[in-house]
């Protein structure tokens, strides 16, 4: 003998105990989260590509003070440490007064690439005055601030070495 369910089809009682408003309701719930954290992505982003940009900046700076090793800094190897790369600039200018060299340059830092209907990659760039101080015994170690983003957007990029 067949058992014969206590609750009749069609009813709103049968769809509720057969579970079809709890799946709709979790996936209205996982719809929701979904969005919410695709909005809170780009920030997350933003985050890293900072990170990566600081991290940038202290690689320069160590290769600008390994090409400073030697007791010079000529401009032919300033121009090699700081290459541009899109949408940043790169070396922007040389500045020397006595045997101090200052460096300025746009740096790039870049996030995780994104897949989202478009592929998109979140960046940002900043403007740094790298400092050598004149040659000492040992290795100099340049310092480093950054720079408002105007003093790198001022004068067009003159590379040292370029005919310009």
């Amino acid at each position: 003998m067949a058992r014969r369910s206590q609750v009749r089809a069609g009813t709103a009682g049968g769809c509720l105990l057969n579970g079809c408003l709890a799946l709709l309701g979790l996936l209205l719930v996982a719809a929701v989260g979904g969005w919410i954290w695709l909005d809170a992505q780009p920030a997350r982003d933003e985050a890293r590509a900072r990170k990566n940009l600081r991290e940038n900046v202290e690689a320069f700076r160590d290769r600008l003070g390994g090409a400073a090793a030697d007791g010079s800094l000529p401009d032919t190897e300033i121009a090699q440490v700081f290459r541009p790369s899109k949408p940043a600039r790169g070396l922007v200018g040389v500045t020397r007064q006595g045997g101090a060299v200052t460096v300025t340059a746009e740096l790039l830092g870049q996030g995780p690439p994104r897949a989202f209907i478009f592929v998109y990659e979140r960046s940002v760039a900043g403007c740094y005055a790298f400092e050598v101080p004149p040659p000492a015994a040992g290795a100099p170690r340049p310092s480093v601030r950054e720079l408002p983003r105007t003093a790198c957007a001022a004068d067009p990029a003159v590379h040292p070495g370029s005919d310009r």
